[in-house]
């Protein structure tokens, strides 16, 4: 039985697959069974932002599980300790609980703003078109209905006000509100970019009136947007953020990060993981951020930047059915009139890897040290995909 049959006998259907069966990657490459070569501008959902396989993530990796691979978090390990200083230094002054996705993530940020509330504010202004996972606390945070169908009763307590639409969200606010949840950038609901004006205005009406502000920053987070984390590109600080999908650049690890004042809200025993922040995923952790640091990744942003803003702004000129292009970074878009699944397929059958998103967006997230040149053959073959429809 081949690896599709046994896919369709023994691997449960949640996800409409396409493509052949990869064996092998290298930076932005992946390679199939028969050695076929694809060039992918949309690694590991968003996940691998030093490409596949990175020589030295997997380097610490095989290290690092020939030394310790698991204890328990009632024990002390030195990467967990490493890790955690790393990303507050890197964001501001607070704390940090690690876990093993992006939804875990959000999951334990939602437990914190129910705790912060104490029983009397128990309410969380989510956002219209918004993403923030699969269980069913983060579904319930997630403000698309075609997510949540098949799965109610959903978590009580979520409000949801039009993103960008200060007015609105204070039409959803009252008393009992106890936080607000955004992503500073929607990715899954078409790389929709957060006006600055708009979250300074939520920052100082969370201060104001003592609500958090949480920020999801597991697809933007590790460097995507030209910063550190997306909160500085904005200027806007959160009170927690998440991150998940680059901090492990391929392997599993999120982190919930609480800002000092609220780093007390939780104590031993209100929350926990039993994989998460294992030395195994911290190290990875720890290396990640070495990368990032001295292989120039956030100035080669930058670069990627550039090319993927001339490249799509020429493809909206050229063609009648590219609405917009948008982005920052290396997370941008093509919003078109039309679907573009069988873009996406097109492109594959060409052997590149790109995303469609909410059916007619476009969504192209590359290594953050691909090579501009090829950043460049990708672009062009996207151009022929483009031209052909």
């Amino acid at each position: 039985m081949d690896i599709k049959n046994k896919y369709k006998s023994y691997v449960l259907n949640t996800y409409t697959r396409m493509g052949p069966v990869f064996v092998k990657g290298k930076g932005s490459f992946l390679f199939d069974e028969s050695g076929s070569k694809y060039l992918d501008l949309f690694p590991g959902w968003g996940v691998g932002i030093l490409g596949h396989s990175h020589p030295k993530i997997a380097g610490v990796i095989s290290l690092q599980a020939k030394k310790l691979i698991h204890i328990p978090n009632n024990l002390y390990n030195v990467y967990q300790a490493e890790l955690a200083e790393k990303i507050i230094r890197a964001s501001f002054k607070g704390k940090v609980f690690f876990a093993n996705s992006g939804t875990e993530g959000i999951e334990a940020a939602i437990k914190l703003a129910k705790a912060f509330g104490r029983g009397k504010k128990h309410k969380i202004i989510a956002m219209k078109n918004s993403f923030h996972g699969r269980t069913l606390g983060a579904l319930s945070a997630t403000g698309q209905a075609k997510y949540q169908q098949g799965f109610k009763p959903l978590v009580p307590g979520f409000v949801y006000a039009k993103f960008g639409d200060f007015d609105d969200f204070l039409r959803k606010v009252d008393n009992k509100t106890a936080a607000v949840i955004i992503e500073p950038i929607q990715g899954e609901g078409g790389v929709n970019i957060a006006p600055k004006e708009y979250l300074a205005e939520l920052r100082k009406y969370c201060s104001q009136k003592g609500i958090l502000l949480i920020f999801d920053e597991v697809q933007t987070g590790m460097a995507r947007t030209g910063k550190m984390f997306a909160f500085q590109r904005f200027g806007v600080e959160p009170d927690v953020f998440v991150l998940a999908k680059g901090l492990g650049a391929g392997f599993p690890i999120s982190a919930l990060v609480v800002s000092s004042k609220y780093a007390d809200v939780f104590s031993p025993g209100m929350h926990a993981s039993t994989f998460g922040g294992s030395p195994l995923a911290c190290r990875t952790g720890c290396e990640v951020f070495e990368v990032i640091e001295t292989e120039g990744i956030l100035e080669n942003v930058k670069n990627i930047e550039k090319v993927l803003k001339y490249y799509l702004s020429e493809f909206k000129s050229k063609f009648s059915f590219v609405l917009k292009a948008r982005g920052v970074g290396a997370m941008w878009a093509l919003e078109l009139s039309r679907e573009c699944a069988d873009v996406v397929k097109k492109a594959l059958d060409r052997k590149l890897i790109i995303n469609c998103t909410q059916k007619k967006v476009l969504r192209i997230m590359p290594a953050l040290n691909i090579k501009t040149k090829i950043l460049d053959k990708g672009l062009n073959i996207l151009g022929k995909v483009l031209s052909e429809i």
